[in-house]
């Protein structure tokens, strides 16, 4: 029976929403799909050349999958009933970001093939980005009963488990796999990994170097190993196992990833232009965050900023919202670069709209418009942009290398956005009626929260001794679902958080950077919030789970915001140790306060 899909619909939807990023394990055993044995079979020959095309196309990258997926209808036109011509498709799919569709189609080689523990593994790792975990989980068993020891059905089914945050049982399965097969190197990078994500980087060293002792070229291994050690705090010894990662990659999207990882971990190592240099491997196609934009004309991001004077530039905002907050901190130079006689466009987050053009009034500000085709992110300024009007354009991030190239470039600058006064002022005297004692404003978490992210917060019950600080009076600025949380603040800490009236702190960014610049303090970890009132000349003091991280620069505090203040503990995590020096901190704050 021929499969009903309208490839063309497919290709112009996109990637599904709220995909699972995951770490499939790497080629221990051989290709997901063998051609040469299925050659041996009676096949349609023209099929079968169709699939080998297709397979060619996929192992092409990015640019090549859609093509794949045609070539795959094609042989499926030929023989509907042909199970890897199923499974060929639902992986070129899969790779396109139709998480559903695909699904559909493994299934359908399942029931054409259902003793092939291959298709168990295709149906996991689709449901598994789906973040249907316990399917994900009962396919991966059900693989590994048909085809017993497999060190990739081990490796994956320990990373589900993993999501999942049942970590003990990850590291049982692939103990227990190590005892049966301990000269397998990847079965040891999976346990680090493990540990790693554990929050427990400093152990998972030990099994990185295992798999590196068993296979010292181990890419994968040195690349685990360099992001363990950054979390360690060594960004120094990380960088040379990102150069190690990067002298024999498994593939181009591997070495993407090692040189997008190689370039944060220069920047934590304080190699801040060498930094900037080799993050331009986030453009790449092959690195499945890349954004391809869709801007006519010439892309500048060379190191000479003399060659913006008198020139029309075209800004575009990237990465997530705090990031785009944070790069803004170079959009002064930039137009003062460009001159009286030049032009800076920003194209930003629709939300930063009224912000941005108040802050920099000179300069031309739109949104920027970001749509999914082919499982790519791509974006446009279709506002700002018209064939032949500008001389250049930029991704934000590009422009580092010309204006933030060492510590000595930022400027020390109170704020780099402007707040509506006028709302700052209506704020201030909102939360003056609330009584004494410094207002400050409280963030502790993300909108996502995961086993994988939950790591980069504290506990909420942690932020106790904090809350508890006499002359504090704490205001709610964490955007999402806090009822629970705040109820149980009052009830077990008997600590009142006053959510502010009128404000939405998810979509009006304007309001949040104006009530970020009325409270007297801000304490948050690192996010669109805390960035906003930083750049706006807000008191901010970040809370995070190291100091070693691209952000920060090699710095102990943050070059972007030489007002704010940056705490952590004495190891990757160490809350106890973080909420400690920020406590201590805060009192000595409030009574110096007091005294003034």
């Amino acid at each position: 029976m021929r499969p009903d899909l309208d490839l063309e619909a497919e290709l112009a939807a996109g990637h599904e929403a709220g995909l699972r990023e995951i770490e499939p394990a790497g080629p221990v055993s051989g290709p997901a799909l063998d051609l040469a044995e299925i050659a041996l079979r009676k096949v349609n020959p023209k099929a079968l050349g169709l699939l080998r095309r297709a397979l060619r196309e996929m192992d092409a990258g990015p640019a090549g999958t859609a093509k794949a997926a045609r070539l795959c209808l094609k042989a499926l036109s030929l023989d509907p009933d042909l199970p890897v011509a199923n499974q060929a498709m639902a992986l070129a799919l899969e790779r396109l970001g139709r998480l559903s569709k695909a699904l559909e189609f493994y299934e359908r080689a399942w029931r054409l093939e259902p003793n092939n523990p291959d298709i168990y593994s295709n149906l996991a790792m689709a449901a598994w980005k789906l973040n249907m975990l316990d399917g994900a989980e009962k396919f991966l068993r059900l693989q590994l009963q048909l085809k017993p020891n497999c060190p990739n059905g081990v490796i994956n089914l320990a990373g589900v488990l993993r999501d999942k945050g049942c970590y003990e049982d990850s590291v049982e399965l692939l103990r227990a796999a190590l005892y049966a097969a301990p000269e397998t190197p990847e079965l040891w990078n999976a346990l680090g990994t493990t540990l790693m994500d554990w929050g427990q980087p400093e152990q998972s060293l030990t099994f990185y170097a295992e798999a590196l002792r068993l296979k010292p070229g181990f890419a994968r291994a040195h690349h685990n190993m360099g992001y363990a050690l950054e979390l360690n705090g060594d960004a120094h010894s990380a960088i040379s196992h990102f150069e190690a990662a990067l002298e024999a990659p498994a593939s181009e999207p591997d070495k993407v990833v090692s040189s997008h990882g190689y370039a944060h971990t220069l920047l934590a190592a304080g190699h801040i232009s060498k930094g900037w240099e080799w993050y331009e491997w986030r453009r790449n196609m092959h690195y499945k965050h890349a954004t391809n934009f869709l801007i006519p004309g010439r892309s500048w991001n060379g190191a000479d900023r003399s060659e913006l004077a008198g020139k029309t530039l075209v800004v575009v905002g990237e990465q997530g919202l705090g990031d785009e907050v944070l790069f803004a901190n170079i959009l002064p130079d930039v137009i003062e670069a460009a001159g009286p006689d030049g032009q800076v466009r920003i194209a930003c987050e629709k939300r930063l709209i009224p912000l941005f053009a108040r802050s920099f009034p000179t300069a031309q500000v739109a949104r920027h418009y970001t749509i999914e085709r082919e499982g790519r992110q791509h974006r446009s300024a279709p506002e700002l942009v018209k064939q032949g009007d500008h001389d250049y354009w930029a991704p934000v991030g590009s422009l580092m290398r010309a204006f933030r190239p060492d510590a000595q470039s930022f400027p020390d600058r109170d704020a780099f956005l402007t707040p509506d006064a006028a709302r700052v002022d209506a704020f201030r005297a909102q939360l003056a009626a609330l009584g004494p004692g410094l207002k400050i404003g409280l963030l502790w978490k993300s909108l996502k929260m995961d086993a994988t992210r939950s790591k980069h917060f504290a506990a909420f019950d942690l932020w106790e001794p904090v809350l508890k600080t006499p002359g504090a009076t704490f205001i709610n600025l964490q955007y999402g679902d806090t009822a629970e949380d705040i109820a149980a603040a009052e009830k077990r800490f008997g600590v009142p958080i006053h959510t502010p009236d009128g404000l939405d702190l998810k979509d009006d960014l304007d309001g949040v950077a104006a009530i970020g610049k009325a409270c007297d303090l801000v304490l948050g970890p690192m996010n669109a919030t805390t960035n906003l009132a930083a750049a706006a000349g807000g008191n901010v003091w970040f809370i995070r789970p190291s100091l070693v991280t691209w952000a920060m620069l090699g710095q102990r505090e943050m070059l972007w915001y030489p007002r704010s203040r940056t705490f952590a503990g004495k190891f990757y995590r160490d809350w106890t140790g973080a909420m400690a020096a920020l406590c201590e901190a805060l009192q000595a704050h409030i009574a110096e306060r007091a005294a003034a």
